[in-house]
């Protein structure tokens, strides 16, 4: 089946080879028996780039979207779901007649992994990073009744973090009291994600409890050194897989939905 006999749908991203979303759509795919939809890979540093890239793939009906391009993408779409508004970012587009509409479904994928792990005194949680990821995190959270605090590297607060009317602090203002009081801790960011797996966000691991809830949203490897130092000190971990499977899910969904 060549690619121009068929519907395209993919991923778009930069760098984009350790995305997993191919092979979980070729299940979801073979599953669903469509013979007709191709899923791949697109490789896109600059998001200016975007409009041409579509262009040059005029049977691409849908993609996800992945680091570090959530936020930057809202510019080139026609319409963005309400969701997707207040989060401030977009992981699935629709192709419509009247151009690319963006949703949302790291929200879903998400608030539906982390609620069976979530007990009475994760009240109050730490979110590390500021991209597209972690402003759908602090949206979920809020909707959930957590109280959370943004921290990247700067602490200066995101166009996301402060849309959604969040505190935002420095790794370096992350002290013993802070991990104590924050029994959830969520990492948003690529630190250590394959092949940079001996890679860690400034987090200082050492003040976890075992009851603590540390999750990353990285998938590979499947448990990256924040993880592990984690489960080092007793705390609950979770990585990202179950939210890409549920996310993933969810896109097509829509895109079945639109069409597809």
């Amino acid at each position: 089946m060549s690619e121009g006999a068929s519907k395209l749908l993919g991923v778009l991203g930069h760098p984009i080879g350790h995305s997993q979303s191919p092979r979980l759509f070729k299940r979801i795919l073979a599953a669903e028996g469509r013979e007709d939809v191709v899923y791949r890979t697109f490789d896109l540093p600059n998001i200016e780039d975007f409009h041409t890239l579509t262009q040059d793939h005029p049977n691409l009906v849908g993609l996800n979207v992945t680091v570090p391009h959530k936020q930057a993408v809202l510019s080139k779409l026609v319409r963005v779901s309400e969701e997707a508004q207040a989060v401030g970012a977009v992981n699935t587009l629709v192709k419509t007649p009247q151009g690319w509409e963006g949703h949302n479904t790291d929200v879903w994928g998400f608030q539906r992994s982390v609620q069976p792990f979530l007990a009475n005194r994760h009240e109050r949680a730490l979110v590390l990073g500021s991209g597209g990821s972690a402003t759908a995190v602090l949206h979920v959270l809020a909707k959930l009744g957590i109280e959370a605090v943004s921290v990247s590297r700067t602490g200066d607060s995101t166009q996301g973090t402060r849309a959604l009317g969040r505190p935002s602090i420095g790794y370096h203002e992350v002290s013993e009291w802070v991990v104590r009081h924050h029994l959830l801790v969520v990492h948003c960011t690529p630190v250590g994600m394959h092949p940079h797996d001996g890679d860690m966000v400034p987090f200082p691991t050492s003040w976890l409890t075992p009851d603590h809830l540390v999750v990353d949203l990285i998938y590979t490897p499947a448990e990256t050194r924040l993880l592990r130092e984690a489960r080092g000190r007793g705390a609950a971990v979770l990585n990202g897989a179950d939210m890409l499977r549920l996310q993933a899910e969810k896109a097509w969904e829509i895109w079945k939905t639109s069409g597809v």
